[in-house]
């Protein structure tokens, strides 16, 4: 195995993982001027540099392609490496212990958000923690265009590539595409940050609320305001975060002004940037519109809303309509991106037909290009779509039957392995269930645990919530970490990292 590539990658995590430390080292220079609380972070982010220096300066060498099985390995390093980090601002603080503060680490960088923090934790760990959330997505999204296709391309990630982009592994293009997504998600990070601050927050819960709804952390964190725009705010920006990242990428990017062009006068530019920008604009809207992905998750979310809605009208929870639809809006787009936030409602108090769809949307997920967890959209339209081939097949034998994703033909060998991806992913959560129930909860509880980690929830009302969690054993603590990074990544990479340790210990005894 080519240890060399792996540190090269744990190098470049470790060195973006220090820039997210200039936020909480902006806020106590800003807000308190606590020199010493300073000096603490500053330390943590010059030991994660000089740790990737040195991996960097061990991991060097010249690489063209990124190989599969160092990929794959490399990507399942990354977060217990982090996490090490990480913790450090919860555990040396004292408010957790060093088993809890990974776990709630690894939780918030796989977008789980656990939140295990005591509720009464200072608002600079908040902030730490909604930095860590979003650097994961950050990462996520990065490997998305990079490692994952090499590594679970075939299970229905290169699906998320039909907006016009192609995934090469060349370590060049690899880097070209990763600077690209870096800035389509500090745009979109504005916008979010921009949504809030419309709404009538405050600078830093504005910030702090824009990158847990954009990464969908979530958590148990919520502004205490009387103000409905800030829960309107955030229903906009997760469902920026449903949607696939690499088609936002298209849109942005095809509406950049051109390079100016020298030899023109300044109202002939203005004129030619207008009509390509009227063009590329209905171009974009066709390309949205046409996506069939995109528009099964607003179907979706739509009629899950119609049945939300009616139960809490109809049955007078809520008598005013603006309340319900509100509250039935926020709830259904929070668990279908994975956010996992929940406002108004005792959590023990959730009525069991809610429960259900709460459920469902959580293990559903949002399109496959965003950073959502589930099983995402794009594979249960291939699911439907197989199902009603083979109907058709048993009444017309002879029929010739082809899948298609709007206009994108699904092969075969892709149709076949989402189909295995589908029974791995029920086997791997009856397994975590049955695990994690010998450490303490019931069977249910169990079930539950194992589904917010795998899907990347976090939380599920009346389910399970953080307590669960933080009464688990040291091992269950453990155990749902793995959960975490196996449900982050779709198990994939374990099961390549796990084949390929075999293959090459049966090639060195031969």
């Amino acid at each position: 195995m080519n240890i060399k590539m792996i540190l090269r990658i744990q190098s470049q995590a470790l060195i973006t993982f220090s820039v997210t430390l200039l936020l909480p080292i902006a806020y106590t220079l800003i807000e308190f001027g606590a020199v010493d609380t300073t000096i603490f972070f500053v330390a943590i982010g010059l030991f994660s540099i000089i740790t990737g220096i040195i991996f960097q300066r061990y991991g060097t060498g010249k690489f063209q392609r990124a190989p599969l099985a160092e990929s794959a390995t490399a990507i399942l390093i990354m977060y217990p490496l982090l996490a090490v980090f990480g913790c450090l601002p919860f555990m040396l603080t004292g408010w957790l212990l060093p088993i809890d503060a990974l776990l709630e680490t690894v939780s918030d960088l796989t977008s789980a958000g656990l939140s295990i923090l005591p509720s009464d934790a200072p608002y600079l760990l908040r902030l730490w923690q909604s930095s860590l959330m979003w650097l994961g997505s950050l990462l996520f999204l990065i490997m998305l265009v990079t490692v994952l296709p090499e590594v679970s391309g075939c299970f229905g990630i290169s699906l998320s590539l039909q907006g016009g982009q192609n995934f090469s592994a060349i370590i060049g293009q690899m880097n070209l595409m990763s600077m690209r997504v870096i800035k389509v998600y500090a745009i979109l990070t504005a916008v979010s940050f921009g949504a809030f601050k419309l709404s009538g927050l405050n600078t830093w819960d504005a910030l702090l609320m824009a990158m847990r709804c954009l990464s969908t952390g979530g958590g148990d964190f919520f502004p205490t305001t009387e103000n409905v725009y800030v829960e309107y705010a955030a229903i906009f920006v997760m469902l920026l975060a449903c949607g696939n990242f690499l088609l936002y990428y298209r849109v942005i990017y095809t509406l950049m002004p051109p390079q100016i062009e020298f030899g023109l006068n300044y109202f002939t530019r203005l004129k030619q940037y207008f009509l390509r920008f009227k063009r590329t604009l209905i171009g974009n809207v066709q390309l949205i519109a046409a996506n069939e992905e995109a528009k099964i998750l607003y179907a979706t979310i739509f009629f899950a809303l119609l049945i939300i809605f009616a139960r809490l009208f109809l049955q007078g929870i809520y008598f005013d309509g603006n309340e319900a639809f509100r509250r039935s809006m926020f709830s259904i787009i929070s668990f279908i991106s994975t956010t996992g936030i929940s406002i108004g409602e005792n959590p023990e108090h959730v009525h069991d037909f809610d429960k259900f769809f709460i459920f469902l949307m959580a293990v559903i997920g949002g399109c496959i290009g965003s950073v959502t967890g589930g099983f995402k959209i794009i594979r249960l339209i291939i699911l439907v779509k197989i199902t009603a081939a083979e109907i058709k097949k048993t009444i017309h034998p002879r029929m010739m039957t082809a899948i298609r994703v709007g206009n994108v033909p699904v092969p075969m060998h892709t149709v076949g392995r989402i189909l295995g991806y589908f029974f791995l992913a029920l086997i791997t959560m009856f397994i975590c269930a049955g695990v994690l129930s010998f450490t303490g909860p019931t069977f249910s509880q169990a079930v539950s645990m194992s589904i917010a980690c795998l899907s990347t929830v976090g939380n599920l009302p009346g389910l399970c919530d953080a307590d669960n969690f933080k009464n688990l054993s040291n091992f269950g603590k453990i155990f749902c970490m793995f959960i975490l990074v196996i449900g982050r990544l779709e198990i994939f990479a374990l099961l390549i990292a796990v084949a390929s340790i075999k293959i090459r210990r049966k090639k060195s005894n031969w």
